[in-house]
């Protein structure tokens, strides 16, 4: 028997955040491991805002935004998150 198979769950417990940053380091520093069922399903939680969704991104383009969030030395949903929240900005200027 692993120590994996003798852990129990642990339910995750999101904190509230007083800046982008400071959410951002806690996801990019969260170890899920405690957090999968013993089945090696991950986790699922809600939030109150249900801030979080999951998309679909093509191999190719997940690749590059990999290859760029390493060599910036941020996580991949870091990366994506201001990409997008820079180009919402630059539409909604746009507009």
């Amino acid at each position: 028997m692993t120590g994996r198979e003798n852990r129990e769950t642990k339910e995750l417990q999101v904190p509230r955040f007083k800046s982008y940053e400071e959410e951002a380091a806690f996801w990019d520093n969260l170890d899920t491991a405690d957090f999968m069922e013993d089945d090696g399903e991950w986790f699922r939680f809600e939030t109150a805002r249900k801030r979080a969704i999951r998309i679909a991104i093509l191999p190719e383009i997940a690749e590059e935004l990999m290859q760029s969030a390493h060599a910036q030395g941020v996580s991949v949903e870091t990366l994506v998150n201001v990409l997008l929240s820079e180009r919402i900005r630059e539409s909604a200027e746009t507009s």
